[in-house]
């Protein structure tokens, strides 16, 4: 089963999405500012009362980030930063078996070994990225 964990928002600008989503929703850093490498981006964890609900991405300054590429697919008259919802993630109570389940269920699941998560290919979940946590 799964239940939620936080989702997560590619914008251009971190400091400024950090303001906004403060001044507009209340919300406040929950976490440090970090770095992820494995999707070359940088992120703050917002939320409430120390209860994170959303990470805000910032992509670096490289075209293979695959934020990166998400965003410039977005792009257009209306959202011209192609900023949006990259992905949500879940936790779950046993992640081999429900990646088991996906895959023979014909969805793709990508793992990294000696990591206790999956992502679960878009194109498995009417294009919502998904990220599954191991629940502790």
């Amino acid at each position: 089963m799964l239940t939620f964990n936080h989702y997560t928002v590619a914008v251009h600008d971190l400091e400024q999405a950090v303001a906004d989503y403060g001044s507009r929703f209340g919300m406040t850093p929950t976490g440090e500012k970090g770095y992820n490498g494995i999707g070359k981006f940088d992120y703050v964890p917002m939320g409430y009362n120390g209860e994170t609900l959303c990470h805000l991405l910032q992509p670096r300054d490289d075209e293979d980030s695959p934020v990166a590429k998400l965003m410039s697919e977005r792009k257009n008259g209306f959202n011209p930063h192609g900023e949006g919802i990259y992905l949500i993630a879940y936790d779950c109570d046993d992640v081999d078996a429900f990646c088991k389940q996906i895959e023979e269920n014909g969805g793709r699941v990508t793992r990294i070994p000696g990591r206790d998560n999956a992502w679960v290919h878009p194109t498995s979940s009417n294009f919502i990225f998904m990220e599954i946590f191991q629940r502790k």
